[in-house]
């Protein structure tokens, strides 16, 4: 549904006003959840969907050219697995430290950064020719830019949209991702195949970046609530979009900053938590919060099967069907297309499931200002119909492993590759979505706890990929992982829905339940002298940073 603007104010709930206000930060008595309408939502959805393949292709479009560049640089496949071992090293790394960052001073500033990093260490790659020394440590700065991407889209859909439709904005963003993404194994197997030139990968991963922050710059508005509250709140220096730079927007600003000084005088908010370097532990505390660890079982286990399938695809293609560099980049495809579907069934069902336990608990779903998550069992509504989905995934993880040993038409495999990832992909996506939504209060850092997870488990099932495939035959390898993610399936499942409301409100009523406010005093929200609060130059309103958008 819609949302028109409103200029309604929102600020964070306070102890004594609980039963009035929602958990992420919306009243029910007056201001609605967010002034975003449905079209600025949609244009931030695609926007970031593009913004978060810088995690994504990062990845997918390197490990064919391993060899390549074990050429070039006259260094061992060993060698060049470093530069693998960095980029995932840093991946687990950057989203801890500017999730928090991101929760703390904005999304605008911290999401411009790091993008201009990644940038930055792309033509450093594209221009570096003879050192691999340097290579490694390009490499590294290219996760760190462009892996803490993806906790700060996931904050921004927490910003503007209710907990009962972030699946429209989940489901597109991630689909989005993933069908760029298919690029990456394609061309840079046709790269490694017709050319010498592996430069061409990173000048275009180069020029990817610099398209994002240019949209991002001019276009994605400052969303954190904690500076712009429901929206509506007008902001100044970095926060502000290029675009509203622009001469001849002047006139625009005045005349709205003048409709909106009595709103923006209730949205003055207390103040907002300053960044410590503690802080950025914050997402692994939440790790040793039972509710969220239950939680974090799933994000794990499902992630790990697609990253399982990135690591055993181009070996099996190769080995067992004799596939060359370009053949095995297509061999990727499939999995891909599962995960764009995945991906958008994902954000149907999150959002379908969670309008049916309502209405099954009697209670009316508030698209205008959000729901009360208190007493509201999310838990069993994201888990909502998870187990058979769970189960048809071993099974197809199980039967997957026998058809290779059995060296079975490769066209079997890669229909089973389309089917596991959109499954895993749709585990993923529904755990995630639930993990923000028990961390309100500091969604990027939640989702940033999950990525560390996932990465780890992700990582050391690649580590004993081939030593047990060498032990005991892919049949048995992939049987032993299915029944791996299945029991932790399950279990996240189970847990989560019989005691994950008992231990989230046992949390959120702890003095340490809110990581961030347990650790962060606030500090004064930096504002323009009162002498320029009329002029445009130095504040811009929120509504027309919105106008800049589409």
């Amino acid at each position: 549904m819609a949302m028109r603007p409103q200029p309604p104010s929102l600020e964070p709930p306070q102890p004594a006003e609980a039963e009035k206000t929602s958990p992420d930060g919306g009243s029910h008595d007056e201001e609605d959840y967010s002034i975003f309408s449905a079209g600025i939502r949609t244009y931030l959805t695609y926007q970031l969907g593009f913004t978060i393949i810088l995690s994504t292709l990062t990845s997918t479009a390197y490990l064919p050219l391993i060899p390549m560049l074990s050429t070039h640089f006259s260094v061992s496949i060993q060698a060049i697995n470093l530069t693998v071992t960095a980029y995932a090293i840093c991946q687990a790394i950057s989203p801890v430290l500017f999730a928090s960052l991101a929760d703390a001073f904005g999304r605008r500033p911290v999401l411009l950064g790091l993008i201009a990093l990644y940038a930055f260490a792309s033509l450093g790659l594209t221009l570096n020719q003879r050192s691999f020394a340097a290579l490694v440590a390009l490499r590294a700065l290219q996760s760190i830019g462009g892996s803490g991407t993806p906790p700060i889209a996931y904050g921004i859909v927490a910003d503007v949209a209710v907990v009962s439709e972030r699946g429209k904005m989940l489901g597109p963003m991630l689909s989005t991702c993933n069908a760029i993404s298919a690029v990456g194994p394609v061309g840079a197997g046709a790269v490694a195949l017709r050319t010498t030139g592996y430069t061409w990968i990173f000048l275009g991963l180069l020029i990817i970046a610099v398209i994002s922050l240019l949209l991002v710059g001019f276009t994605l508005p400052e969303t954190a609530r904690n500076i712009v509250g429901n929206g509506m709140k007008p902001v100044h220096g970095v926060w502000r979009t290029w675009w509203s730079f622009v001469p001849g927007k002047e006139q625009l600003c005045r005349s709205e900053r003048r409709a909106d000084d009595a709103t923006a005088e209730r949205l003055q908010m207390d103040g907002k938590p300053a960044w410590r370097p503690l802080s950025a532990f914050a997402s692994l505390r939440i790790v040793l919060y039972p509710d969220a660890a239950a939680v974090l079982c799933m994000v794990a286990s499902s992630y790990s099967v697609y990253y399982t399938f990135q690591v055993a695809i181009p070996v099996i293609f190769d080995e067992v069907y004799g596939y060359n560099e370009l053949e095995i980049g297509l061999a990727f495809l499939s999995g891909l297309a599962g995960m764009t579907i995945g991906g958008i069934t994902a954000g149907k069902l999150v959002d379908r499931n969670y309008a049916k336990t309502a209405r099954k608990c009697n209670i009316d779903v508030d698209r205008k200002k959000g729901d009360d998550l208190k007493d509201f069992p999310i838990e069993k509504a994201r888990y909502r119909n998870c187990l058979p989905f769970l189960s048809l995934e071993v099974a197809l993880v199980i039967g997957y492993g026998w058809v290779v040993q059995s060296h079975i038409h490769p066209s079997v495999p890669l229909t089973m590759q389309f089917f596991i990832c959109a499954i895993s992909t749709l585990l993923s996506h529904t755990s995630s979505a639930l993990l923000v939504d028990i961390f309100p209060a500091m969604s990027s850092s939640a989702y940033a706890s999950g990525q560390v997870t996932r990465c780890t488990l992700s990582a050391a099932s690649a580590a004993i990929l081939q030593p047990l495939i060498d032990a005991v035959g892919r049949g048995w390898y992939f049987t032993i992982f299915a029944l791996f993610i299945g029991i932790s399936g399950l279990g996240s499942v189970l847990t989560s829905r019989s005691k994950g409301v008992q231990w989230r409100q046992k949390r959120q009523t702890t003095p340490r339940g809110n990581v961030t406010d347990a650790e962060q005093p606030p500090r004064q929200l930096p504002t323009p002298p009162a002498d320029e609060t009329s002029d445009s130059s130095n504040a811009t309103p929120k509504k027309e940073i919105l106008s800049s958008v589409v």
